[in-house]
C-alpha cells in the first residue's frame, strides 16, 4: 500500500481463492452438462447454480486484472453535473436472481424442502432489487465535481467535501465489490443538506469510518465507472487546485 494517502495502490491482482473458486465453478459445471443426459432437473439447478458462481468469479478476475493494468496520463470530468447510478447493472442482477430462485423452485423438487424455501427466498430478493432498480428507488443519490468540492449524495441526504478538507482517497473491496474510500480532516464541519438530516448524516458518517476506516464508501459499480478511474479524478482534483476551474459550469 501507499505511504501516501492520497495515491492509491495499484489494486491488488485475483487471490488465490478466487482461481480456487474459478477452477471448481468449471468443474461443476461440467458436471451439470453430464447430468443433463441422465437426471434434466438436477442438471438444470447445478448448471444455473454454479454458472451464476462462475459468471461472477470470472468477472471478478477479469475486472482486477484490468484495474491492475490501468494507467492514464490525465483523468478528468465535466463540472457541475451530477453522476447517477447506472441502473441497467442491478435491472439484470434483479432479473437473474428472480430467475434463479424460480428454477431453484421449479425443478428442484428432489432436493430437501429448505432448499427450495431458499430458492424462493432469492427469487423474491431478486424481484424486490429489480423493481427498485426499475422504478429508480434503488441505488439513489449522485456524485458531483465541483470547483468547490465533491458532492457525495443518497436518497437522505448530501454532502460536500472540500477539495482541501479530502485526507486521504484509497481504493478497496467491500463483498468483492470495488469500493473507493474518502476521509476528510473534519466530517463535523461538512456543508450538509439539508439542515434538518444533518444529525442522521453526521452519525453515518460516523459508522462508516467504525466499519471501513473512512468517512465515505463509493461503490463505483453502481455509476458503471471503473474504481481506478474515479480514483485517479479524485486525486488529481484534490493534489491540484489549478485544475478544478475545468470543473466551472460551461456556458452554453
Amino acid at each position: 500500500m501507499s505511504d501516501d494517502p492520497l495515491t492509491p495502490p495499484r489494486f491488488p491482482p485475483p487471490t488465490r481463492r478466487e482461481w480456487v473458486l474459478l477452477a471448481i465453478n468449471i468443474v461443476f459445471v461440467l458436471l451439470g452438462l453430464i447430468l443433463l443426459a441422465d437426471d434434466r432437473d438436477k442438471g438444470i439447478v447445478t448448471l444455473a447454480l454454479f454458472g451464476s458462481c462462475l459468471a461472477v468469479t470470472a468477472a471478478t478476475i477479469i475486472r482486477k486484472r484490468r484495474y491492475g493494468n490501468f494507467s492514464a496520463e490525465k483523468v478528468d470530468v465535466v463540472g457541475h453535473v451530477p453522476i447517477r447510478p447506472k441502473t441497467g447493472l442491478m435491472q439484470l442482477s434483479g432479473a437473474w436472481l428472480a430467475i434463479l430462485g424460480v428454477i431453484v423452485v421449479v425443478f428442484g423438487h428432489d432436493y430437501s424442502l429448505l432448499f427450495r424455501c431458499l430458492g424462493g427466498v432469492i427469487a423474491i430478493a431478486g424481484a424486490a432489487v429489480l423493481v427498485a432498480a426499475l422504478t429508480g428507488r434503488w441505488p439513489g443519490g449522485f456524485l458531483q465535481f465541483d470547483p468547490e468540492g465533491l458532492t457525495i449524495a443518497n436518497r437522505l441526504w448530501r454532502a460536500r467535501l472540500p477539495w482541501d478538507e479530502i485526507t486521504s482517497v484509497q481504493e478497496a473491496e467491500y463483498h468483492s465489490n470495488p469500493v473507493l474510500l474518502i476521509a476528510v480532516a473534519d466530517a463535523a464541519m461538512l456543508d450538509i443538506t439539508p439542515p434538518q438530516a444533518r444529525g442522521r448524516a453526521i452519525v453515518a458518517i460516523a459508522q462508516r469510518r467504525g466499519i471501513m476506516g473512512a468517512d465515505f464508501a463509493i461503490m463505483t459499480t453502481h455509476y458503471g465507472i471503473d474504481l481506478p478511474v474515479l480514483a485517479e479524478t479524485v486525486v488529481r482534483y484534490v493534489g491540484n487546485a489549478g485544475a478544478r476551474a475545468e470543473l466551472r459550469p460551461r456556458l452554453s
